[in-house]
C-alpha cells in the first residue's frame, strides 16, 4: 500500500490526469482547459507493448505524414536492452517508417558502415523495416539557435530525405550523458560521426580519435547535446513535424551503446510520449526520481548515475535556450481501452502494471484476494478494468494499491470507499448495490461488510471469510 500511495503522490505532484471515455461518469475535479494547455501534454501508459506503442502515438495527435523517419538506437553489438523490433514494428508499419540511425564516434561494431550494417542485421531490424544510416554517405552542417558550444550541428547527409521524424527513444542510464532520452536521442544519435565527436568535446573537435581528449567540459557537453537536439527541432518545421516517444523499461544505469550494459535494478514504467522533448524527458526523470524503490526494485542506482553525470543540466538547458518546457501536464491514457477489451472477451479483471496487461476470469473477487496473496506487486500502483465493482471488491482494490479503476457498473459504497482512498474511479452506471446472482438480493460478500465505515474493518472481515 505504502509504495501505492508514493506513486500515486508523484503522478498527482506531476499534473496526472485521464482522458474520460464515454459515455462515462468521472470523479475529478473539473479542468481548466485554458489554463491545462498552456502546459504540454505528456501522454504515459504503463504497458509496454506493440498494441500500447502505437495507442500512445496515436494520443498525442500528430500523424506521421510523408516520408517518415523512425529515429532508434540500433544497439551495441552484446548488448540487450535496445528497443526489440518486435516491439517497434507495427508503429513503423503503420506509418510506413524507415528506421534511420548514424554511425558511432567510439570503436565497436557500430563505427564503420559496414560493421554497422551487419549489427542492424543481426539485431533483427532489417526484418521489420527499411534502414537507413544516414551518414554512409557523409554529413553536412544545420543551423544551432544556441552557439554557446557548438558552431553548427552536423548530422547525416541522408536527414534531407525525410518529411517527418519520429523520435523514438530508449529511456535509461548513460555512462557520460547521465541519462538518455529523446533529446539525446535527437543530438547524438542524429548527429554524424563527426558531429558526435563534435558535440562530445563541447564544439573543439570533429576528430572521433581526438575528441576522447577533450571530454572534460562536462557542463559543456550537456548543454551541446541540447544545442544539438534544438538544431533538428527546428531543421522539422520547428517541431511542428516531430513526434517524441520513449519507452522507458529496461532501465539500466548503461546506455545501449554498451555491449556489457548493467542489469536494471527496477521494473519497467512503461511509455511516454509528447510533441514537447524537454516535458518528454522531464516527466520521465520525475517518474525515476519519485519511484517508490523497495529491495529488489530499486531505482537508487539509476538516480545516482544521473545526479553523477549533472544529468538533469542537459533538460534545464534545453528549457533555457527554448527547446521546451519543464513543465507539464502527465495524460495517462490506460483504461481508455481496457474496459473495451473486457468486455470483448468476456473477462471479469484486467490489470495494467509494470508494462504488462494481465487478464483474469474467475468470479466475484476471487482473482483479487489470489493476486493479493500471491502477486501483490500486480496491483500497487495498476490501472484495471473490473465489469462490475462492489464494496469488497473496493476495498480489495485499495488494499493492492491500486490507482485507477475502470467500470460498467459500481455501487455507491465502493464508489465512496474509493473516492476517500484518492482512488480514480472511471464508471458508466452508479446503483445502490451490487445485487446478487439471481437479483433477489444483495450480493452475498457486499452484505457482510454492509454499513461497515471502516476501511480497516472491511478487510479484517473479508480476510476472515
Amino acid at each position: 500500500m505504502k509504495k501505492s500511495l508514493i506513486l500515486f503522490a508523484c503522478l498527482a505532484m506531476l499534473g496526472c490526469s485521464g482522458t474520460k471515455p464515454q459515455p462515462s461518469n468521472e470523479q475529478n475535479q473539473p479542468v481548466n482547459e485554458q489554463t491545462m494547455d498552456a502546459k504540454p501534454k505528456v501522454y504515459f501508459t504503463q504497458e509496454i507493448s506493440p498494441a500500447a506503442l502505437v495507442r500512445v502515438y496515436e494520443a498525442v495527435g500528430r500523424p506521421a505524414q510523408g516520408k517518415v523517419a523512425v529515429k532508434i538506437s540500433t544497439g551495441e553489438a552484446g548488448g540487450h536492452n535496445y528497443l526489440q523490433p518486435k516491439l517497434i514494428q507495427q508503429l513503423v508499419s503503420q506509418v510506413n517508417g524507415t528506421l534511420v540511425e548514424c554511425n558511432t564516434a567510439y570503436e565497436g561494431k557500430r563505427n564503420t558502415t559496414e560493421a554497422h550494417w551487419q549489427t542492424i542485421k543481426d539485431h533483427g531490424f532489417l526484418d521489420i523495416a527499411p534502414v537507413d544510416i544516414m551518414d554512409e554517405e557523409g554529413d553536412f552542417a544545420i543551423p544551432v539557435q544556441d552557439s554557446t558550444w557548438i558552431k553548427y550541428d552536423r548530422v547525416g547527409t541522408h536527414l534531407k530525405n525525410y518529411d517527418f521524424l519520429i523520435n523514438l527513444a530508449h529511456f535509461k542510464g548513460h555512462a557520460m550523458g547521465g541519462f538518455g532520452g529523446v533529446l539525446k536521442n535527437q543530438s547524438i544519435g542524429v548527429a554524424s560521426a563527426a558531429g558526435k565527436a563534435y558535440i562530445h568535446s563541447a564544439g573543439i573537435t570533429e576528430d572521433v580519435v581526438e575528441t576522447w581528449n577533450h571530454t572534460g567540459n562536462q557542463d559543456g557537453f550537456l548543454e551541446s547535446m541540447a544545442a544539438a537536439a534544438q538544431a533538428v527541432h527546428n531543421y522539422f518545421g520547428n517541431g511542428e513535424k516531430i513526434l517524441y516517444i520513449n519507452v522507458v523499461n529496461n532501465l539500466s544505469v548503461d546506455c545501449d551503446c554498451d555491449s556489457h550494459p548493467a542489469d536494471p535494478e527496477m521494473a519497467d514504467i512503461g511509455i511516454l510520449a509528447s510533441t514537447d522533448p524537454v516535458a518528454l524527458d522531464q516527466a520521465c526523470l520525475d517518474l525515476v526520481f519519485n519511484y517508490p524503490s523497495k529491495k529488489g526494485d530499486d531505482a537508487s542506482a539509476l538516480i545516482e548515475r544521473i545526479n553523477s553525470r549533472h544529468g538533469v543540466h542537459t533538460v534545464e538547458h534545453a528549457a533555457k535556450i527554448g527547446l521546451g518546457k519543464r513543465e507539464y501536464e502527465l495524460v495517462q491514457i490506460d483504461g481508455q481501452d481496457l474496459l473495451k477489451t473486457l468486455n470483448e472477451n468476456g473477462l471479469s479483471l484486467l490489470v495494467r502494471n509494470h508494462g504488462t496487461t494481465t487478464m483474469h476470469q474467475n468470479k466475484g473477487v476471487r482473482d483479487l484476494l489470489q493476486l493479493l496473496a500471491d502477486q501483490p506487486d500486480r496491483l500497487k500502483g495498476a490501472v484495471v478494468a473490473d465489469k462490475m465493482i462492489g464494496k469488497a471488491a473496493a476495498a480489495l482494490m485499495i488494499e493492492g494499491g491500486v490507482k485507477e479503476v475502470h467500470t460498467n457498473l459500481i455501487c455507491s459504497p465502493a464508489l465512496k470507499l474509493l473516492n476517500d482512498a484518492k482512488v480514480k474511479v472511471v464508471y458508466a452506471e452508479e446503483v445502490p448495490m451490487i445485487l446478487n446472482r439471481d437479483r433477489s438480493g444483495q450480493c452475498p460478500i457486499d452484505s457482510q461488510i454492509d454499513g461497515v465505515e471502516s476501511l480497516s474493518e472491511c478487510l479484517k472481515i473479508l480476510h476472515a471469510m
